[in-house]
């Protein structure tokens, strides 16, 4: 009986601990864009992507191109700077970096994600622009 009761007590700790890592991990919030640029070459290819969900990101995430290929999951959040949530649905879609954003080239900053038009869709409303996101690898 004292075994059952220790077996018992020691599963419960080990639930608990692993609830609660999961419950203290911090997610990483951004803004994103979108474009409908699907026929043009993206920095990491000469060719256009031969995907639907694709993302660029900014200079910063981007680096020296080793975040080519990576796929990230991206979940809407919120509005940006104060309007209203464009958020279709909290469930997170899985994009992968094809690209990078230069804000030389638009003169105008990069959000950190620019999701392609299909993706940004599934999360969040076009007309909006934007949208604060979560995302992990």
């Amino acid at each position: 009986m004292a075994r059952n009761q220790s077996s018992l007590l020691l599963i419960s700790l080990l639930l608990l601990l692993s609830s609660s890592s999961v419950s203290l991990a911090t997610p990483v919030t951004a803004i994103a864009g979108f474009t409908n640029a699907r026929h043009s070459k993206q920095a990491c290819t000469d060719e256009a992507p031969a995907i639907a969900m694709f993302a660029g990101v900014n200079s910063k995430l981007y680096g020296n191109g080793d975040i080519c290929w990576i796929k990230f999951s991206i979940t809407c959040i919120g509005g940006v700077a104060g309007q209203s949530s464009p958020c279709r649905t909290s469930d997170p879609v899985d994009v992968t970096v094809t690209d990078s954003c230069s804000p030389e080239s638009d003169n105008k900053p990069c959000p950190t994600f620019v999701l392609s038009e299909k993706a940004f869709a599934l999360i969040a409303n076009p007309q909006a622009g934007f949208a604060t996101i979560s995302y992990d690898r």
